[in-house]
């Protein structure tokens, strides 16, 4: 964009198609099968709610409040 004029110049775009992205400058990506899915076993979460809040309290200096 030209600032005094207000007009907008468009540079020139060069928009290159596959056959010359993938011309063998670099190695195309492939999708290849290396990952395992696995299975994480459930484990209940622990309820220590007065632990929780001691150490919460403890942080904000507010013992024997």
């Amino acid at each position: 964009m030209e600032m005094d004029t207000g007009r907008i110049v468009e540079e020139g775009v060069v928009a290159y198609d596959d056959e010359v992205l993938n011309a063998g400058w670099a190695e195309v990506p492939r999708v290849e099968a290396r990952l395992q899915e696995a299975v994480a076993e459930r484990r209940e979460p622990v309820a220590d709610v007065d632990g929780y809040l001691a150490r919460l309290y403890a942080a904000q200096g507010m013992v024997g409040r």
